[in-house]
């Protein structure tokens, strides 16, 4: 029954609005609707998204045809096709027939397509494959810094794969690009970017260094050594499947973070291999590399103060900032920084006193330390943050002293966010005395 002195709430879609009704049908004939928002549970509030950043733009190329690719000698539409006079036949047409009838190509596994596959690598063992096991992909081994060096003059082969950003002064930067796929890759967009150090990487904050071109042959193609290309689109050194390529710009990182800013890479194929524009993320993408890594070098006490953006987040939800204490040996990079297979850092025997102040609004002043004893640095510092994040933008700063690092004593710190349970970011710091 209708309630005393009411009508019945409707949401019919053929008046699209609230209209209140004495029948228990709308004028269209249909069962009245009640509202909607009366019947379901409340949304979870989302977060606004960040001010987008112009994305670089592309530019005119010469277009050389490429290579004829290899061609079967038998036509595709003959394969296992049954002999003249035989049963089998008409099924065999029939199920041609169907072929060309079906709504869209049938597509097997990635990696047996005739189709490149580019990646930059997170480790040396990396096929890829993601999300990546163990976590850990910001310590890429593809991206290379020359510091004190001009782009306009640097080699094409970096001088050292571990070198270290200086900042106020130009540096160039190289990327180790692969295609693991079957087919080879032309025209390949190689992007250079730097952050300010960060915890969640996204477009919102990429500071665009320089991109440049590259081809790269399938990955049956290995050459004994390198060769080098020119190209009117890009320069570089090959090996067939992988390539290393220079960053036609110099990069200057400023003194505010002493150079320890992040660098991100971007490799991708527009029509065959691409990438979403926003993408930024090197544990949710094979084109994307990371490199998040600060090297302190310094005689006793060692010490470094970092302050970290916490990114964007999408919703509302419960986070997690840590530290941990790892082995310089459980840090695949230090052999490049090192260039030994077998650095010889040896983990220090001094306590270290490394964590975070809560976190608080970009802008925010936070404590100095650098005036304290080494012995009351500790209790101010918390190797773990939890705590709810809303929409506005937050940072965490992050202090780590080791009284008495000795000579070829080296300690690798991983600071790590989570989000609703999941990884978003992470950087390394090492803290080395020569």
């Amino acid at each position: 029954m209708k309630p005393k002195g009411k009508g019945y709430a409707c949401e019919c879609p053929c008046h699209g609005n609230l209209t209140i009704h004495v029948a228990m049908t709308c004028d269209c004939g249909k069962p009245i609707t009640p509202p909607q928002h009366e019947c379901e549970p409340p949304k979870r509030p989302r977060c606004p998204p960040p001010p987008p950043k112009k994305h670089p733009g592309t530019v005119d190329i010469p277009q050389t045809p490429p290579d004829e690719p290899n061609k079967s000698s038998v036509p595709p539409w003959t394969e296992g096709k049954p002999p003249e006079g035989d049963p089998n036949q008409i099924p065999w047409f029939r199920g041609k027939i169907k072929d060309i009838l079906r709504d869209g190509p049938t597509f097997g596994p990635r990696k047996d397509e005739y189709l490149p596959y580019l990646l930059i690598r997170a480790s040396s063992g990396d096929r890829g494959g993601r999300p990546i096991p163990g976590g850990i992909f910001w310590e890429s081994p593809d991206i290379y810094v020359t510091p004190n060096q001009d782009a306009s003059t640097a080699p094409l082969n970096p001088p050292t794969l571990g070198g270290v950003a200086q900042a106020n002064v130009p540096n160039t930067l190289y990327a180790h690009v692969w295609n693991l796929g079957k087919a080879p890759a032309y025209r390949v967009r190689i992007e250079f970017y730097w952050f300010n150090p960060s915890l969640g990487i996204s477009r919102t904050d990429a500071n665009f260094v320089g991109a440049t071109w590259v081809d790269l042959a399938n990955r049956f193609t290995l050459y004994p050594k390198w060769v080098e290309v020119k190209e009117p689109y890009g320069q570089w050194l090959t090996q067939g499947c992988h390539a290393i390529v220079r960053c036609p710009e110099s990069w200057v990182p400023t003194f505010e973070n002493n150079g320890h800013e992040c660098l991100v890479v971007r490799v991708f194929e527009p029509l065959l291999d691409s990438l979403n524009p926003n993408q930024f993320s090197a544990g949710a993408d094979r084109h994307v590399g990371q490199r998040n890594i600060a090297v302190v070098q310094a005689a006793s006490p060692a010490s470094v103060d970092l302050g970290f953006s916490l990114g964007y987040p999408d919703a509302p939800a419960d986070a997690e900032v840590e530290v941990t204490v790892d082995a310089p040996a459980n840090m695949e990079w230090l052999q490049l920084y090192a260039g030994n297979r077998n650095p010889g850092f040896a983990p220090t025997t001094a306590p270290v006193s490394a964590g975070f102040f809560p976190p608080s609004a970009e802008g925010a002043r936070v404590p100095d330390l650098t005036h304290l004893p080494p012995d009351l640095r500790a209790p101010l510092l918390k190797p773990r943050e939890r705590f709810h994040r809303g929409c506005c933008p937050l940072k965490i700063s992050f202090h780590a002293i080791i009284p008495n690092l000795k000579s070829h004593e080296a300690q690798v710190l991983r600071i790590r966010q989570r989000v609703g349970g999941e990884m978003i970011g992470g950087y390394s710091v090492v803290m080395i005395k020569p």
